[in-house]
This record gives structure tokens, C-alpha cells and sequence, in this order.
């Protein structure tokens, strides 16, 4: 985060009016403002025709070519990660270290089917309740305080669910690996479900056959990115685990690539609980919750 430095972020703002509700967030890294200015201006978003179209249709195609709604792919991402999560399925994976409190696990046969790209399970407690974290994946400042890697990150498109999640967003976001790599961008649909006092965050690339990156960036896919977030009895603490597995494409090693991803998520796990903490005592996370209509959770 000292590399990167503190980051400048547009003020989320969500409107709630019937079924109208929309959620703005952008943030940029103080390193790449004057690249990128405030985020507002994305020309090879803003410019890109079937882009605009899947977000005005709201038809989207997922990384493995399933075409389908927002809200139908966060159906399928929840299936799948309770079927990967469930405990039939845990001797399908073996240990692949802990740090901080984490242990984290590999699942060789889906990383193999992924051409090597770690499909990694982390399992945890955090000190926090789960909707602190759930609201903390759709507050890009928060983000970028818990992930030194954020270049960019901007809601495009926010769309009402009418069954078990309030909402999906189709969010664009780009990241650096480090020196000497290409930044690595996408663009992923992201919601949250809510059963009983268990919540899920699910996030999966739907960038579609036509997306252009960002100048000097590769596309990468988040093929699977969920949460499951079940309270402690304590009411203070949320036993988590979470399944991921992205692709960087491009030239960087496997193993470097697998390294790269897992220091990440451990590092932003550990540091949102502290970011959670001190957004606490300003009041700002409260507004956050009451925003994304997760305070009578």
C-alpha cells in the first residue's frame, strides 16, 4: 500500500426509488491519476459497442461461453460453490499453506482443467460480522485500502435480483502484478445472496468475446470467485471460506501466478478486518451498510 499510496475515490452513491436502485463507485490509485484522472472518462469501455449493448440488454457471456443474465450467473456460481465447498467434496483438495490465521488449499484436478491456474480454497474466521465483509467488496475505497494492486475499479451497471440477492453489478476492474508485467483488467458481474443468516458474495467474469482492455493491459477472468460467509455464535466473528481461481493469461509463470493470487487474498482478508474496524468507529460503515440495505441483516 506504501508503493501504491493512499488512493482518490469518487463517493459511492446509491439511489433507491421503487425498484430503481444503482450503485456508482469508482476508484483510482493515487500512482495512476494522472493517467487516469478520476476513472469517469474510459474511453475503451465508454466507446465499445457491444459492451454498451450487453449492459443496456443486460445479456452477458460468461469466461466459459454460457451466454445468460446477471442475475442467472450468480445462480450458477452459487451452485457451483456449494457443491466445491461442501464437505463430500473437501479430500478433493489438499494444503497448500496458512498465513495469518488462513489456511488455503489447492484443487489439482480443477487447476489442471484451468492450464494451471490455481482453483484455491481458503478457510478462516474474521473478526467481523458478514455483512462487513460483503459490504466491503462493493466499496472500491475499502477495496483499494485492502489491495495495494487496484490500478482501477468502476461499477458499470447495477441490476435488481428477484429472487435470494438484492442486487449484481457489472463492474470493471484492472490491477498490476509488479514489474515487469502488463496490468492485468476484466470485467466481472458481482452479487450478493442471502440464506437465513449465511451470506454469499459471488463474482464471475462476463467480459463476452469483444472486450478491449485498457491501454498497456491483458484481459484476465475471474472463472470463479465466491464467498460464503456463516456467522460465529459470537456475533462478532464469521467462520469464511472462500473458492477462486483467475487467469492472468499472458507471460507470467504458473507458479509466480499462483503465488501472486494467493498472497493477495490472504493480505486482503487480514487487512479488511482492520479497514472494517477503523470505518467503524468514523461512522462510515454504518451509512455503508444502510446503502447497500445490509443493516437489518
Amino acid at each position: 500500500l506504501k508503493e501504491v499510496g493512499h488512493s482518490q475515490f469518487n463517493n459511492i452513491l446509491i439511489s433507491i426509488m421503487g425498484e430503481d436502485f444503482e450503485v456508482h463507485s469508482t476508484a483510482v490509485g493515487k500512482a495512476y491519476q494522472k493517467t487516469y484522472g478520476d476513472g469517469t472518462t474510459t474511453p475503451w469501455l465508454d466507446d465499445n459497442e457491444n459492451l454498451q449493448e450487453s449492459l443496456k440488454e443486460n445479456r452477458w457471456i460468461r469466461w466459459d461461453g454460457v451466454e445468460g443474465t446477471a442475475e442467472s450467473h450468480m445462480d450458477w456460481l452459487q451452485e457451483q460453490a456449494k457443491s466445491l465447498m461442501s464437505e463430500e467434496r473437501r479430500e478433493e483438495y489438499r494444503p497448500y499453506g496458512e498465513k495469518n490465521g488462513i489456511e488455503y488449499y489447492i484443487h489439482d484436478e480443477l487447476t489442471a482443467k484451468g492450464q494451471g491456474y490455481g482453483f484455491f480454497k481458503l478457510e478462516g474466521t474474521l473478526q467481523l460480522e458478514p455483512k462487513d465483509m460483503v459490504a466491503s467488496m462493493f466499496n472500491f475505497e475499502q477495496t483499494a485500502e485492502s489491495d495495494a494492486t487496484v490500478v482501477l475499479m468502476k461499477v458499470l451497471k447495477t441490476y435488481r435480483q428477484s429472487s435470494s440477492g438484492p442486487f449484481v453489478t457489472a463492474a470493471y476492474w484492472c490491477n498490476a502484478p509488479g514489474f515487469p508485467f502488463y496490468y492485468r483488467d476484466g470485467l466481472d458481474l458481482s452479487g450478493y445472496k442471502v440464506e437465513g443468516k449465511t451470506l454469499w458474495q459471488l463474482s464471475v467474469s462476463a467480459k463476452g468475446k469483444d472486450f478491449f482492455s485498457m491501454p498497456g493491459s491483458l484481459a484476465a477472468e475471474d472463472m470463479y470467485w465466491a464467498y460464503r460467509l456463516e456467522p460465529n455464535n459470537d456475533g462478532a466473528t464469521t467462520k469464511t471460506t472462500l473458492i477462486c481461481q483467475t487467469k492472468l493469461n499472458g507471460w507470467i509463470p504458473r507458479v509466480l501466478s499462483n503465488y501472486y493470487v494467493c498472497s493477495v487474498l490472504i493480505d486482503y482478508m487480514s487487512t479488511t478486518e482492520e479497514t472494517v474496524r477503523k470505518r467503524k468507529e468514523s461512522g462510515e460503515h454504518q451509512k455503508l451498510l444502510k446503502r447497500l440495505e445490509l443493516d437489518k441483516l
